[in-house]
C-alpha cells in the first residue's frame, strides 16, 4: 500500500511540475524560434559508448540541466512520430528534409517537453529550475550518423564520444536490451521502412556474413561511428573525444573539450572524474574507480569474440583499434579525405 501511495505522490508531483513549470517554459520558447547555441551542449556516442559519463561531467555546469536521450523512440515525443524517424537515423549530409531539420530546431530551441514523455527526458533537477537553466545538456547515443548533416545546419555544441568496440560490444552483451540480437543477429538492421538506407546498402555483402551476435553489434558500432570518424571535418565541426584519453589523461582532455566550447571547467569535475555514471553495472563500478576500466572488455569477451568483433569492424575500414585497449589516437582526431 505505501508503494501505491508513493508512486502516485510521484505521479502527482510529475505533473504539477509539467504543468506548473514545463509547459509554460516550452509556450514561451515558441515566441523567438531561435537556438541559443550557448546554452547548450550535446552528447553523441553508441550505446555504452560514454554519453552518460560525458553528459554527467558538463552536468557540474552551474545551473545545468540534463536531457535524457531524446530521440529514443519509445516513448517518443508526439512531434518525432510525425517525422517518422527510425533508431540511429542516417541522413545524407546534402539531403533535403525539412521536417526533420525543423523538429532539430524545436528540441534544441526547448520548444518540446510532452507530458507523456518529459519524465524521462528532463532528468537531475527539479523543473521549478528551468527558466533559470544555464546549460542544457544533451545526452543521445541515436544520432552519430547525423552529425554531419546535424551541424551542417544547426550550431548545437556537439562533442561527439569514440570508444573501443570491443568495449561497447562486451557492455552491450550484459543489457537485456540487446536480447533480441542473441535471438536473431539480421533483426531489424536496417529498420524496416527508414529514409536513407543505402548507407547500409553499400556495405551489404559484409552484413550478409553476420552470423553471431557480437559481429552484429560490431556491425552496429562501425555504422554509427563511420559516418562522423570519416568525416573530413571530424574534430572541427564537432568536438571529438576518445573515451580511452579521456578516461587515461582527464585534466589534459577536460581542458581541450571546454577549452573548444569556451567554457569554464567547474572546480568539481577532476575530482569525480572516475565517478561511475548512473547507467555503469553493478559490476562495473569498482573497475571503474580502480583505474581498471579500459582493460576490463578482455575479461567478458572470449578470444574469438575479440577476432570476430576486430574482423568486422576491418571490414567497414576502422582499423585504428584493435586488441590493444588505447587506439590509435592520430587516426581518430586526424580527418581524412573520406566522407561517408
Amino acid at each position: 500500500m505505501r508503494k501505491q501511495i508513493n508512486k502516485g505522490l510521484y505521479i502527482m508531483d510529475k505533473a504539477y511540475q509539467y504543468y506548473r513549470y514545463l509547459l509554460p517554459f516550452t509556450k514561451a520558447n515558441r515566441v523567438g524560434g531561435e537556438i541559443s547555441s550557448d546554452r547548450i551542449v550535446s552528447v553523441f556516442s553508441d550505446p555504452r559508448g560514454g554519453s552518460t559519463w560525458l553528459s554527467d561531467i558538463f552536468c557540474q555546469l552551474p545551473d545545468s540541466m540534463l536531457i535524457w536521450e531524446p530521440m529514443f523512440l519509445h516513448p517518443p515525443y508526439p512531434e518525432m512520430k510525425d517525422v517518422n524517424f527510425c533508431f540511429h537515423q542516417y541522413i545524407p549530409e546534402e539531403a533535403e528534409w525539412p521536417e526533420a531539420e525543423e523538429y532539430f530546431r524545436k528540441l534544441y530551441n526547448m520548444e518540446i517537453g510532452s507530458r507523456s514523455s518529459f519524465r524521462l527526458y528532463y532528468l537531475n533537477k527539479t523543473l521549478k529550475n528551468i527558466t533559470a537553466t544555464k546549460h542544457f545538456v544533451y545526452k543521445d547515443c541515436c544520432c552519430n550518423m547525423l552529425l554531419p548533416w546535424l551541424t551542417a545546419r544547426l550550431d548545437v555544441n556537439p562533442v561527439y564520444v569514440i570508444r573501443h568496440p570491443c568495449a561497447v560490444v562486451a557492455s552491450q552483451l550484459k543489457y537485456k536490451h540487446w536480447d533480441y540480437i542473441l535471438k536473431d543477429v539480421k533483426a531489424h538492421f536496417p529498420e524496416p521502412g527508414s529514409r536513407f538506407q543505402e548507407i547500409y546498402h553499400r556495405y551489404q555483402d559484409i552484413i550478409d556474413t553476420i552470423t553471431k551476435p557480437e559481429e552484429r553489434m560490431a556491425a552496429e558500432w562501425a555504422l554509427h561511428n563511420s559516418v562522423p570518424i570519416k568525416h573530413p571535418l571530424n574534430d572541427i565541426r564537432w568536438v571529438t573525444v576518445s573515451y580511452e584519453k579521456l578516461y587515461k589523461e582527464p585534466e589534459t582532455e577536460i581542458s581541450r573539450v571546454f577549452g573548444r566550447l569556451n567554457m569554464e571547467i567547474p572546480g568539481k569535475i577532476l575530482s569525480d572524474i572516475r565517478k561511475p555514471s548512473i547507467t555503469a553495472l553493478e559490476g562495473s563500478k569498482s573497475i571503474i574507480q580502480s583505474g581498471q576500466q579500459l582493460e576490463s572488455w578482455r575479461k567478458s569477451l572470449t578470444p574469438a569474440q575479440v577476432k570476430n568483433i576486430l574482423h568486422i569492424v576491418k571490414e567497414f575500414d576502422m582499423d585504428f583499434y584493435d586488441e590493444s585497449p588505447e587506439p590509435d589516437y592520430t587516426r581518430i582526431f586526424a580527418a581524412p579525405a573520406l566522407v561517408v
